[in-house]
């Protein structure tokens, strides 16, 4: 007996062979291709079969049994088809070449065990192995051993199977699960080295300062980032030693202060701090703190991110007095921040973006959907300029706008202006920087509306409100260029008021000034159509411009406003008439008397001189000149 219990044990020590081989060539197996992978994996279980069926123990007399199914099933289970199909095959061979009573029996439970074993990596291989399928694994395989006794003739079987085939199937189990669950330990240690070698690698490569300490604020782990802020030389010298070994001592002491802080509240804290070297040199850090805390959840130390700011810091120093100057012209153009994911749901957003949208601030939040908030700002009145029935239209045009880089304008139902510059991130989302520009929209329509009175005003003339001769003159070349080309005519009244000279020297220029105006009104409140034009030609002289009119309603018109202004009573002492009168000349461009707008000027001219040389007070048109046949000569005949 204790034979048997030295073979059963050297089974298991084939066993621990197996599994300390495996785990150790584990690491190299994987650098290999997959084919010598395979092979080298079907090697290793083919031998380690072998030598377990080489030392059989004895379960009674004469009767032997090995472990070989389990090997066997396990090789299938995590080394794959191939790796279980040759090992089933290898021990096989050797099981019909030992021959044998009962050797068909030995075949088919290796062969049932090969099976098992390549089912279970299909059934696991998507996600892994894990602890219970080791034991179905195992009970499946013991149950297919026992199942194998049942092949032998009825009357061995039934006293076999009580005796043998339970112990048997026992050990089989065993051995599997215990075999199982070193391996999956071994393939879990694998894979948890090499995720830390990983994050060691990520931990190393960081640019930034990155640390960790105990309660007492000696490092645990720093990067090459950290020893070079601190100017230690190397990581490693930075372990087991405090920030009061390489800063000064009031340095350390103002980091330590923050450490004990933050650990006291339990809370990530982001901290600004003024870096000082024992060299004299200093600087300024971004610092983000956060616990550390054991599987009980109790803080054992403190994780720090360091960023250097210094150049930032110097910058704001720079830019300090010029940003106090802007101070007031900042206050109000503080910008909002706004993050929205791919499927438009808002990441982020800071305080000044739910400044700018007070009425729905409230579902402003992470996880909210852009498609909720849309709507629910139009039902509570805040966004504007959407009409009933348009908010689908406007919601996708939103949409739109989010998935490129542009600019677009957001006005509230509170009268204020929005700027939106949409910046698309790289993973689908949308990152917004609003700003409130209300005022520079009130201030560019202050400078459009003060644009247009100045336009306005170099336009007219500032003693009588007429237009001034600048403007009337492109008047006049656009209406004759667009008479020309519909086959329209144009009228030209020219006004000079008469004597004009006489009444100033009479009066007094401001009297003469006041005469003017009240001869511009009169002219200008008797043509009663818009589109006449009246305006101030020259000193005394006045002029009008009346599209669409014939020479003869040009005259009409004329003889109305030298009626109007004879009755405006105006005394003129200087003046035959006794009262202030005008003198009117009127031309007219007719088809098909073509001619340019030069010419239309030139004959009004003429009509005017021709009203004056008439006596003035009067009103005289352009005709053409009348041709008189020159007299013939009468020879008489003696």
């Amino acid at each position: 007996m204790n034979a048997s219990w030295h073979d059963l044990l050297a089974n298991l020590g084939v066993l621990a062979v197996f599994l300390s081989v495996w785990t150790h060539l584990r690491d190299r197996l994987n650098d290999l291709s997959p084919r010598l992978r395979v092979g080298a994996l079907a090697l290793l279980t083919s031998c380690g079969v072998l030598a377990l069926m080489l030392l059989p123990f004895e379960i009674q007399d004469g009767i032997f049994a090995d472990l070989r199914s389990t090997l066997i099933a396990l090789s299938g289970f995590f080394g794959g088809p191939i790796v279980g199909v040759i090992t089933g095959l290898v021990a096989g061979a050797y099981r019909m070449w030992l021959g044998g009573a009962g050797w068909w029996a030995g075949i088919i439970g290796i062969g049932t065990a090969t099976l098992i074993g390549t089912i279970g990596h299909f059934v696991v291989r998507t996600r892994g192995p894990r602890r219970a399928d080791v034991v179905i694994l195992a009970a499946a395989v013991a149950a297919a051993g026992v199942l194998g006794f049942f092949l032998l003739p009825q009357a061995m079987w039934a006293t076999i199977i009580p005796e043998v085939g339970l112990p048997i199937a026992t050990l089989v189990f065993v051995s599997t699960v215990l075999a199982g669950f070193a391996m999956i330990q071994e393939m879990r240690r694998a894979e948890a080295a090499e995720a830390n070698l990983m994050y060691r690698a990520v931990f190393d490569a960081l640019p930034d300062p990155l640390n960790a300490k105990d309660a007492s604020g000696k490092f645990l782990a720093a990067n090459p980032a950290t020893a070079a802020l601190m100017l230690a030389g190397t990581a490693d010298a930075l372990i087991g030693r405090t920030d009061f070994d390489f800063y000064p001592v009031e340095t350390a002491r103002h980091f330590r202060d923050d450490e004990i802080r933050i650990m006291a509240a339990g809370v990530a804290t982001a901290i600004e701090q003024r870096l000082v070297h024992r060299d004299g040199t200093n600087g300024w850090l971004s610092t983000l703190k956060a616990p550390l805390r054991n599987h009980r959840g109790e803080i054992v130390g403190l994780l720090t991110l360091n960023r250097d700011i210094t150049d930032r810091k110097r910058l704001e120093d720079e830019i300090a007095e010029s940003r106090n100057r802007l101070s007031d012209a900042l206050a109000n153009m503080a910008d909002g921040l706004v993050l929205f994911d791919r499927d438009r749901r808002l990441v982020f957003c800071n305080e000044q973006y739910l400044a700018l949208f007070p009425k729905t601030a409230d579902v402003r939040v992470p996880g909210a959907r852009l498609r909720d908030i849309l709507l629910l700002s139009l039902a509570r009145g805040e966004q504007a300029g959407v009409e009933n029935g348009e908010a689908e239209q406007w919601i996708q045009a939103v949409y739109a706008a989010m998935d490129a880089l542009g600019d677009r304008e957001i006005q509230t139902q509170d009268g204020r202006w929005l700027h939106a510059r949409i910046r698309p991130t790289a993973d689908g989302g949308a990152l917004s920087l609003m700003s409130d520009i209300t005022a520079a929209k009130s201030a560019a329509r202050a400078l459009a509306q003060m644009n247009e009175r100045l336009e306005t005003l170099a336009r007219t003339d500032g003693l009588t409100g007429l237009v001034n001769r600048r403007s009337f003159d492109e008047t006049l070349v656009r209406e004759v260029g667009r008479a020309a080309r519909h086959g329209t005519s144009v009228g030209l009244i020219l006004v000079d008021i008469d004597k004009f000279k006489p009444f100033n020297d009479t009066y007094g220029h401001p009297a003469g000034d006041e005469c003017l105006r009240a001869v511009s009104k009169c002219f200008r409140e008797t043509l009663k159509r818009p589109g006449d034009l009246v305006a101030r030609y020259g000193g005394e002289e006045l002029a009008a411009l009346l599209p669409d009119t014939t020479c003869d309603g040009a005259i009409q018109v004329g003889e109305a406003v030298r009626a109007a202004v004879r009755d405006l009573n105006i005394v003129h002492a200087g003046s035959e008439k006794g009262a202030v009168t005008v003198s009117i000349g009127v031309s007219a461009f007719e088809q098909p008397d073509i001619g340019g707008h030069d010419l239309l000027l030139k004959r009004a001219d003429e009509a005017l001189y021709a009203a004056k040389a008439a006596g003035r007070d009067c009103v005289r048109s352009w005709r053409p000149p009348v041709r008189i046949a020159p007299l013939r000569k009468v020879v008489g005949s003696r």
